[in-house]
């Protein structure tokens, strides 16, 4: 389970994530993540991880993503300390088992 909490002030949004992100919630994540950027206007998107207990492909993904699009992160721990720092070099590894798998 995945529990998203929408915090507004004058210069941020926050996503406040507890639980895991995994299937289905991933998608949920990525539906909320949209919704948040819709009205972001001028203030930064902050998505604070602290709460999260676990992370699989997809919710690498969606990170990954977000990071791309300049969403910054607030973390605890080692574990998802570990996925952010390695969100490029993950996909990119997914991307190659893809390769080798014939895309399936």
């Amino acid at each position: 389970m995945l529990k998203i909490t929408t915090i507004d002030t004058g210069v941020q949004r926050k996503l406040v994530l507890a639980g895991g992100i995994v299937e289905p919630w991933a998608a949920e994540l990525n539906r909320a993540w949209e919704h948040a950027c819709d009205s972001l206007g001028e203030r930064k998107l902050v998505v604070d991880l602290t709460a999260v207990t676990v992370i699989s492909r997809d919710g690498t993904n969606i990170l990954r993503n977000m990071k791309n699009h300049g969403a910054e992160f607030i973390c605890r721990g080692v574990y998802v300390r570990h996925i952010l720092r390695n969100l490029k070099r993950l996909y990119e590894a997914r991307a190659e088992e893809l390769t080798h798998d014939g895309g399936t």
